[in-house]
């Protein structure tokens, strides 16, 4: 059996270790790039967040609409499997909160390593700097050849996973949803997701560096409510980023005509769990305790200082008033901003900033326990390239080794 593996990202070199561990003769992974894996050379900043330890059973709930089409995959190649598969090759991991799994050198060049050095091992042939440009198929629709820019290759199959359009400098251009496309293949509108949101500098620079945990982010077109999300948010230089805004991201227009004259705009609840009415009691008990207190110190206790001047200055609340001091309406306008806490997002999120791709190619189209397409008997799909894409926090990685693991071993062991 000759197999193509069309990309060498974290599913590519699964699908190609599993393709050789199966038994295949000849195994061809091809990469654009000079090297292979970049992307997860970025992920978690650097640390590469290697998976998710949470219950299997719980893992479709963090992805966005298509996470039972995983269950299968995940069930075959958990995230115990994997933390075992770099265990088992001398790379320690330590598990972190929400159960994001790392590397206990917090070096995702080391797990790049693990999965390179291994595919080496099983004699896996690797072709950088060789994009392919056509997957061709037999008189009996059968997938029969590779052709990349040098020449072409005769294949008994073939697992496309070139990934998507998020972090194009890695070479994650689109390139596999042209080649499933030409096949037959439907491939649902693409779109940013996991991307930060871009707020005016001159707004956000003061709070840069803030962190706010457990709020609750909605963004709006005009009054119009687009989604929602909890957890944690961080303010930068340029923006907003953190689980709840990337969270929040896949749900947003991409067109920048929506962004104009302000109609777009991103709202921070900072107490979630109360009603308006309960948090303006809070307020008045708080007030009421605390006479011959300055408001900045008492409200520390909801955020760090640099944040409270912050929303004082919104709302035009002197720095060193006492809460004996503050006016009713004051009050009012101050309660009602910590349930609202608005920004104006100023252009749309854009696939350079994304982690991943949301939309791809269809999964009616795939068998959910092989990944082998439903249409075309000999190809395979792994990784980004599919419609699926799940929270930051390891569950896209996971994905990715998974679907990498089942297509590699299924294509390895069909009957040629």
């Amino acid at each position: 059996m000759k197999i193509a593996i069309i990309g060498a990202g974290a599913s590519g070199l699964m699908a190609a270790i599993q393709a050789a561990e199966s038994g295949a003769e000849r195994v061809w992974l091809f990469e654009k790039n000079a090297l292979p894996g970049r992307k997860i050379l970025i992920t978690g900043n650097g640390r590469c967040n290697i998976t998710n330890m949470t219950e299997i059973r719980s893992y479709p709930e963090h992805y966005f609409g298509n996470g039972k089409f995983l269950y299968k995959a995940i069930n075959a190649f958990s995230p115990k499997d994997v933390a075992d598969f770099f265990e088992a090759r001398g790379l320690r991991t330590k598990e972190e909160e929400g159960g994001r799994l790392f590397p206990a050198s917090d070096k995702a060049q080391d797990v790049l390593n693990v999965l390179f050095t291994r595919a080496e091992e099983l004699g896996v042939a690797f072709h950088e700097n060789e994009p392919v440009v056509d997957i061709r198929t037999d008189a009996s629709g059968r997938i029969s050849k590779v052709v990349t820019l040098r020449t072409s290759y005769d294949v008994e199959a073939c697992v496309l996973c070139a990934g998507g359009s998020s972090y194009p400098a890695t070479g994650s251009t689109g390139d596999g949803y042209l080649l499933a496309a030409r096949l037959g293949h439907t491939v649902v509108p693409v779109r940013p997701a996991l991307a930060p949101l871009e707020i005016a500098p001159a707004v956000v620079g003061p709070l840069q560096g803030i962190s706010l945990r457990d709020v609750r982010v909605h963004a709006f077109f005009r009054d119009k409510e687009l989604a929602s999300a909890d957890g944690d948010v961080l303010f930068t230089h340029f923006g907003l980023t953190g689980p709840a805004i990337l969270g929040l991201s896949r749900f947003l227009p991409t067109e920048e005509s929506q962004y104009a004259k302000n109609q777009m705009r991103i709202s921070i609840d900072l107490w979630p769990k109360l009603s308006p009415e309960a948090a303006r009691a809070e307020v008045i008990a708080l007030l009421a305790d605390n006479q011959n207190h300055k408001l900045v110190n008492i409200l520390r206790k909801y955020g760090p200082e640099s944040l409270i001047v912050r929303l004082m200055e919104r709302v035009s609340i002197p720095e060193d008033i006492y809460c004996r001091e503050l006016r009713r309406e004051m009050r009012d306008q101050l309660t009602a901003l910590m349930k609202d806490y608005s920004f104006v997002i100023s252009r749309a999120p854009s696939f350079g900033k994304a982690m991943v791709t949301a939309g791809g190619v269809s999964l009616k189209e795939v068998d959910p326990k092989t990944m082998q397409s439903k249409l075309v008997p000999g190809l395979y799909f792994a990784g980004e390239v599919l419609d699926i894409d799940g929270e930051s926090g390891g569950f896209n990685l996971q994905a990715a080794f998974s679907t990498g693991f089942a297509a590699g071993t299924s294509c390895a062991l069909i009957q040629e």
